[in-house]
């Protein structure tokens, strides 16, 4: 064992003689199984939500992994107006199991897609860009998705907040963790004080 000397501490710097290290298992074993190629990103609109979307890019990037960015409508009367249409196409001659559907959205919900899925594009992701809307609670949904579109990882965003009301309820970003297997990237912001109160 060997110490060295790094401005004003002492460090000690451990040594493994050649002869030991084959017989030690390889670190890239380890990471060899582990592979990311579907990232689901919940997003609710917000900024926070936008800064998990930029570390989803990253890895996508990274990674040449699909994004896919989730939007949760948990109470509808909330949003503002939008309508998605679908209309089944039936070409002639066809069967009615080869109706083709056209699917529109307009309003608001179609700008905050374009507007993600552009975002993703202009700061290069190659890879697939998709967005998905659900109805119903945000922590089903989430995990309802996740399962269903065999995601690898799911990128969330999360306030640090200490108040009691969110530790005896638990954040959103905590349910999804308990309720699912799949490994969970939470990016933090601690919430700024409210200058009124200082």
């Amino acid at each position: 064992m060997a110490t060295e000397k790094t401005s004003g501490s002492e460090a000690e710097i451990m040594t493994t003689p050649a002869s030991s290290v084959s017989s030690q298992p390889k670190a890239t074993a380890l990471v060899a199984d582990i592979k990311y190629n579907r990232l689901l990103v919940p997003h609710d609109g917000s900024e926070l939500s936008d800064k998990a979307l930029n570390h989803a890019i990253y890895l996508s990037k990274l990674l040449n992994a699909e994004i896919v960015i989730l939007n949760v409508l948990e109470h509808l009367h909330s949003k503002d107006s939008s309508s998605i249409t679908a209309t089944s196409k039936e070409e002639p001659g066809s069967k009615k199991s080869d109706r083709n559907l056209e699917i529109k959205i307009e309003g608001d919900v179609k700008y905050m897609i374009e507007q993600k899925i552009s975002l993703c594009k202009q700061a290069g992701v190659e890879s697939q860009v998709s967005y998905k809307i659900q109805t119903g609670k945000p922590v089903d949904e989430i995990v309802k998705v996740s399962d269903e579109m065999s995601v690898d990882l799911i990128v969330m965003a999360s306030r640090k907040d200490s108040s009691l009301v969110k530790k005896i309820l638990g954040s959103t970003v905590r349910k999804v963790m308990d309720s699912i297997t799949k490994p969970v990237l939470v990016i933090h912001e601690k919430e700024s004080p409210d200058p009124s109160q200082t």
